[in-house]
């Protein structure tokens, strides 16, 4: 059983009414977690919730992923980075500005951090 030093876990909340769908999806340190990897083409279904996440097996390093989800009202795109020294930083990015997406982190753990980000639904701008 390999060791593992540093574990991001993230849920995705959709609480839209649309599908998103797979752009890209990379690590950049780390790898993706057993059973929680995501990758091009996959969809996370409207309503639905879908978890993935990375880990580092090497001593000193952290793990750093994005993924890029599309929908019919543009794009989503998530950025984490654990540190081997240092606080998780996770940046959701969407083009619709007004879109107010929410993350809450638990930490208890500093090592074994999981995250839920929830999308909101699109609001329309003439209402």
């Amino acid at each position: 059983m390999q060791l593992i030093y540093r574990r991001v876990r993230v849920i995705l909340l959709n609480a839209t009414n649309e599908a998103l769908t797979v752009e890209g999806a990379e690590v950049l340190v780390g790898a993706w977690s057993a059973g929680r990897t995501i990758s091009h083409g996959e969809t996370v279904a409207r309503q639905s919730a879908r978890t993935f996440g990375t880990e580092s097996s090497t001593l000193g390093r952290g793990t750093e992923a994005f993924v890029r989800f599309a929908s019919t009202t543009g794009y989503f795109q998530l950025h984490w980075h654990l540190p081997w020294v240092g606080e998780l930083r996770c940046e959701p990015v969407h083009d619709d500005a007004a879109r107010r997406i929410t993350v809450y982190t638990n930490d208890d753990d500093p090592a074994d951090v999981a995250v839920l980000i929830t999308l909101p639904p699109h609001r329309d701008p003439l209402r």
